[in-house]
């Protein structure tokens, strides 16, 4: 072969050189090296890929005899042919197989339909289009060939620039599984269309790459937009860190993009407006921190079919499958996608920022089958222009703030599959017309708005309809006598509405429903038209008044979820059954919710042949007999609340084989028994609450094995010893302890101090004695005890000595009554330290309560509603938890409630903070406590109960009262304070209750409206707040008139002496009595018996109405 000649033709030259100048010699050394470099790919070839020698030979010997033969087509055909033909043996693909890509995705587990085929038809169309029109044989003239020549002789050149940016590319990325890349070298860069995940088109140009579930780390620079050939990029199920590169908006040729699941930043660059062959963007989950604007530039983007900027690509509109993370995507979408008319899917979902109204300009977008704006933003109101969508199927627009009413106009878009405009704040009607083009329609979501009105009838017509979610919403009136249309139904909710009447007797037509949701509404009548739902796996009927009994539910075998709590039913258990035939199966009833009902007779023993149970409530209902013990086999049980029933016996010791439960619930019945030290063995109980039973016998010391918890309620029984047998230092994670209204005895309990979550400590109403320990003062701790409790009660004891000061030092202190005890001494100045006293929290009239009372073996609802959303939720408390004195407007309560976890479906959570709202109280009564007040108490200004009567304070009533604004209950009486009263004690804006008597008080009255306006009814303003006693007071009420020294009677000392001698002409016995009472020096007995001498006729009056304070009842 004559080189002079080759070189010639390849730079269309003449065939003969005559005489070689310099340029030639050039040009002839430059097409050496082109064949060296020929030589070294095909050595390459031989070593690296035996198996692809012959094809990559018939490449090199192609590209040589190119340059040498005027037919050049030809050869550049049969050396693509043969290119596609290596890449099939080494395991590629060719791209222009839809169907042999498609079974890859389906061996990868990834999604198949006809939906994916439309969707990658646009890149296989692509390489088709080159397989046929860059490669057709030309039989030009000179000129093509030479043209031709040219192409050939740079075709290596171009080639090896593109492997440069691969490797650049590469060199980028920090990992990646499965050694993907580690092929892609320097060394055999000649051979990069082999490379793993590339695939190149007969022009050696990169056309694909698939990098998707490689979990590569790295970030993205502009290398691949050197690929300007480049059609298909996937980078999707990847770590990738980065922002999307600007430089790829010179992607001219650029058909699909695909980086979903990663996790970029940033936002969508401007510049990808110029991607002009663009088809499909599909940016999908990136997180938090890709937050950038949609830019108006994708307007541009006339070829687009697919623009998925949600997170969720739901290209069938059958998932229901919801990302565990979502975008942040901000501002307005752009009206300029109006432009991409060829938009079949456009998806905005997830991205929570997204706002402003949906332009109407969408109503253009004819060819769209699934839109969603689903999860943002968005205000306004739907555009009725949607209505030009015909061929929509999928139409989302739940999770916004969408307001006005649903355009009727939408009812004609008869292809419609999908409707979800659920959680916004659309009102009016929904539907007034009798019938809709949706019969194709299968998920219809309202729920979450503001939609009244009647049931939409319309709906009934919907035969093809599986699901529909219309709670919480205000529709009224009763459910269609012709619901049973809906023979398709599986999934129905309509709670929290208004509706009332009979569930419908059609309702049993719908024999597929899997799911049925009627709670919260006015529901009456029985459980009859259920019958013949065997397919029923959910039930929820809870909060109506049905009424009747659970025997239509006999034969619902297959329930996983009862509940129908809070209604009228009656009857007995016994059509439960037949539940227990699913105890070898997987599935299991993981839900029984039958409380506050008014069920009676035995537990059936049965129900504990439910593997699967959860969550057994059977509180506030009418059973009697034992605790089944074979409630111990419910193997995976988590709550048992079986409170306020009249169940007796003992509690089952078998309960401690019940690895997994969390909350014991057995107060307000009948139990006798000890408490079984096997419960000690329950290694996840959060809550233990068996109040208000007959339970004998000492605390178990095998409850400090219970780690978990949080919560023991063991009040008003009958338990006796003591509790300092309790190594409270392996329960840190306690958070309240309350055995008030028991026989224990013994000393406070030391060990307690190592609670350090202690929120609630009542040991009221016992036989405990002693000092409490000054451990705080003393140092034998490092750091503050109990600095979380907020509820100290230790009333009605036997301690005595001072007060310890820790006390005065719990700053989250609220609640404290030390009342009915013995302690003596000063109180301390310095109060700085109850700094849970000092908050100003909502006042009356900023919060709502509702109580209802039953009998004193029930309990009392209390529905507590302020602005702080862990205030809200029911509350089932104790009837002596609350006492409301008509005469006193005192509020006496006793913390014993029921708390249940979150998990529960249909119970809220209960915390102490309803407590600490009502009543942020002190009562130190019934003491011997002297000294003046402290002038501190004026820093408390939450306070809103103090009772000191009953002690021995002297002094004049502090100034600084005046800033106990939420006070609502003050009883400073029988004790020894003299001076006026200021006038701030009668001008607080909230007294309810004031008691000044059995003092020493004098001058007026001081006149203020406020406290006899504030509860006229309840609470009168009469004599009883300050006598007897106080005789130097004048002025009304009180009949005696100021200024006259006629009416202002004798000094106290003299109506002291005169009262006492009085008392004791009245008889010996008294006398003898009061004496022996002093000189065996009862401390206590010194303010009672002044109060005695100076009246007895109130004598009878004191033991009736017996002792109170903020943790007990009056007896």
């Amino acid at each position: 072969m004559d080189t002079m000649h080759f070189l010639g033709r390849s730079t269309g030259r003449a065939s003969v050189v005559s005489s070689p100048d310099l340029p030639a010699i050039c040009e002839r050394f430059r097409m050496l090296l082109i064949l060296v470099l020929c030589c070294l790919q095909l050595g390459a070839c031989a070593v690296d890929q035996e198996d692809n020698t012959f094809g990559e030979i018939s490449r090199i010997e192609t590209l040589v005899e190119t340059l040498q033969d005027p037919d050049i087509d030809a050869r550049t055909e049969s050396a693509g042919n043969e290119h596609v033909s290596i890449n099939i043996e080494s395991g590629h693909p060719p791209a222009a197989s839809i169907e042999a890509h498609m079974g890859q995705l389906q061996a990868q587990g990834g999604p198949s339909s006809q939906r994916e085929l439309q969707q990658f038809r646009l890149q296989d169309e692509a390489v088709d289009t080159s397989l046929t029109t860059r490669h057709e044989p030309h039989h030009g003239s000179l000129e093509e060939s030479t043209h031709s020549r040219r192409i050939s002789r740079t075709l290596l050149q171009d080639s090896f620039g593109e492997a440069d940016a691969l490797l650049q590319f590469k060199a980028e990325i920090e990992n990646y599984t499965d050694n993907a890349l580690d092929g892609w070298t320097t060394g055999n860069r000649s051979t990069y269309c082999s490379w793993t995940r590339v695939i190149c088109d007969d022009e050696l140009h990169v056309i694909s790459l698939n990098f998707s579930g490689l979990k590569m780390n790295g970030t993205l620079g502009p290398s691949l937009s050197k690929l300007e050939y480049l059609e298909d990029l996937d980078l999707s199920h990847n770590f990738l860190l980065s922002e999307l590169p600007v430089e790829w908006g010179r992607l001219q040729r650029l058909q699909t993009l695909n980086v979903h699941d990663n996790s970029l930043f940033g936002g969508v660059p401007a510049e990808y407006g110029n991607m002009s062959s663009l088809r499909v963007l599909y940016i999908g989950v990136q997180g938090w921190f890709f937050n950038g604007s949609i830019p108006e530039e994708l307007g541009l983007l006339s070829e687009l079919e697919v623009l998925a900027l949600g997170t969720l690509f739901n290209f069938d509109a059958k998932q229901d499958y919801y990302p565990y993370r979502s975008n942040k995507m901000r501002g307005p979408i752009p009206k300029s996608i109006a432009n991409c008319t060829k938009l079949w899917y456009l998806d905005f979902f997830g991205n929570n920022n997204l706002s402003g109204s949906i332009p109407r300009e969408y109503g253009q977008l004819v060819n769209l089958e699934y839109l969603s704006f689903e999860q943002n933003n968005f205000t306004g109101s739907i555009p009725s222009e949607l209505r030009n969508l015909t061929k929509i199927k999928f139409l989302n627009l739940g999770n916004n703030a969408l307001e006005g009413t649903f355009p009727e106009e939408l009812a004609s878009l008869s292809e419609l599959e999908f409707l979800n405009v659920g959680t916004n704040f659309l009102g009016g009607s929904f539907l007034t017309v009798e019938s809709t083009s949706w019969s194709r329609l299968e998920k219809l979501f309202i729920d979450g708005n503001e939609f009244g009105g009647f049931f939409p009838t319309a709906v009934t017509t919907m035969t093809a309809l599986t699901k529909f979610y219309m709670f919480n919403n205000h529709f009224t009136g009763y459910l269609p006598e012709n619901l049973g249309r809906l023979a398709n139904l599986r999934e129905f909710s309509f709670r929290s509405n208004l509706l009332f009447g009979d569930l419908p007797e059609s309702l049993n037509n719908c024999t597929q429903l899997f799911l049925l949701d009627a709670a919260d509404n006015f529901l009456t009548g029985t459980l009859n038209p259920l019958r013949n739902l065997s397919l029923l796996v959910l039930l929820d009927a809870a909060n109506n008044n049905l009424t009747g009994t659970l025997d239509p539910l006999r034969n619902l075998s297959l329930l996983v979820l009862l509940n129908a709590a809070n209604n009228r039913l009656t009857g007995t258990l016994d059509p439960l059954r037949n539940l227990s035939l699913l105890s070898n199966m997987n599935l299991g009833t993981s839900y029984l919710l039958l409380n506050d009902n008014d069920f009676r007779g035995p537990i059936p023993a049965e129900l504990g042949k439910l593997p699967k149970l959860k969550f057994f409530f059977l509180h506030n209902n009418g059973l009697s007999g034992p605790i089944p013990t074979s409630l111990a086999d419910l193997k995976s049980v988590v709550q048992i609340n079986l409170s306020n029933n009249s169940l007796t016996g003992d509690i089952p010791p078998d309960f401690g084989v019940l690895e997994t439960l969390e909350y014991l619930g057995l107060h307000i019945n009948a139990l006798t028994g000890r408490i079984p030290p096997e419960l000690g063995r329950l290694q996840k109980m959060v809550k233990l609450i068996l109040h208000s039973n007959n339970l004998t016998g000492s605390i178990p010391a095998s409850l400090a094995n219970c780690s978990s918890l949080r919560s023991i309620r063991l009040s008003n029984n009958k338990l006796t010893g003591t509790v300092t047998q309790i190594d409270f230092l392996q329960l840190r994670s306690l958070e309240s302890f309350s055995v008030n209204g028991n026989q224990l005895v013994g000393g406070f309990p030391v060990s307690v101090y190592n609670c350090t979550d202690l929120n609630l400590l009542d040991l009221s109403s016992n036989g405990f004695s002693g000092e409490l320990p000054d451990n705080y003062d003393q140092g034998w701790y490092s750091q503050p005890v109990l600095s979380d409790l907020r509820v100290l009660g230790l009333s009605s004891n036997k301690f005595g000595g001072s007060v310890p000061g820790w006390i005065w030092k719990l700053p989250k202190l609220q609640v404290l009554d030390l009342s009915h005890n013995s302690f003596a001494g000063v109180w301390l100045t310095n109060l700085s330290g109850l700094e849970g006293f000092s908050h100003l929290l909502a006042s009356p009239d900023d919060r709502k309560r509702r109580c209802s009372s039953v009998n004193n073996d029930k309990i009392i609802s209390v529905q507590v509603e302020v602005e702080r959303s862990t205030l809200l939720g029911q509350i089932s408390i104790e009837a002596e938890q609350i006492f409301i004195d008509a005469k006193r407007s005192r509020l006496e309560y006793l913390l014993e409630s029921r708390t249940f976890g979150q998990q529960c479906p249909t119970v809220h959570l209960l915390t102490l903070e309803y407590v600490l709202e009502t009543l942020i109280s002190i009562d130190l009564s019934y003491n011997q406590l002297s000294g003046r007040l402290p002038y501190s108490l004026g820093a408390l200004r939450g306070l809103t109960y103090l009772n000191l009567a009953h002690n021995n304070f002297s002094g004049e009533i502090p100034q600084v009262f005046e800033d106990l604004l939420r006070l609502e209950s003050l009883d400073l009486s029988a004790n020894y304070l003299t001076g006026k009263i200021p006038a701030v004690v009668l001008s607080w804006p909230w007294l309810g209750y004031l008691n000044l008597s059995y003092n020493f008080l004098e001058g007026e009255i001081p006149t203020v409206n406020t406290f006899s306006k504030r509860y006229p009814k309840l609470i009168p303003y009469t004599i009883s707040s300050y006598k007897p006693g106080n005789d130097q007071l004048c002025g009304p009420p009180l009949e005696t008139t100021c200024g006259s020294s006629a009416t202002l009677g004798a000094p106290s000392s003299e109506l002291l002496d005169g009262t006492f001698w009085r008392a004791f002409e009245i008889g010996t016995a008294i006398g003898v009595v009061v004496v022996i009472g002093v000189v065996i020096g009862t401390l206590r007995t010194m303010p009672c018996s002044r109060y005695w001498l100076l009246h007895t006729q109130d004598i009878a009056r004191h033991f009736k109405q017996g002792r109170y304070g903020g943790f007990n009842e009056p007896t």
